[in-house]
């Protein structure tokens, strides 16, 4: 009866912390501007040329609501700072992560450790 009890309170164990990772939520805000100011002063005051765009889901911490916008990634490769933009329909621009030391990875992923 032990092992049983044991067993269980070890599933459940499990399975909270399993819950718990899967609900960890990071709340941050947002810098926004009308898209051609917040464009212009990563292309002038950083000097990042886009690289990629991409369409990018974003969840709002206040509402729970989803939204879909066009995201750019610019870089500067000759000092690596990088910025990550979405672009809204509306005409407004949200800086979503910005950086230095951006680099092409060269390593390998391997998803089977994953």
């Amino acid at each position: 009866m032990f092992r049983v009890a044991a067993t269980l309170a070890l599933i459940f164990a499990a399975n909270q912390t399993l819950a718990q990772e899967e609900n960890k939520q990071f709340i941050v805000s947002q810098p926004c501007e009308y898209v051609q100011l917040m464009t212009n002063m990563i292309l002038f005051k950083y000097s990042e040329m886009p690289l990629f765009s991409a369409r990018g889901n974003q969840k709002s911490a206040q509402t729970g609501e989803w939204y879909e916008s066009e995201m750019m990634y610019f870089v500067n490769q000759d000092t690596g700072t990088w910025s990550l933009v979405s672009l809204y329909p509306d005409g407004t621009g949200c800086l979503v992560a910005g950086g230095t030391n951006f680099e092409p990875y060269v390593g390998r992923v391997d998803l089977a450790d994953r």
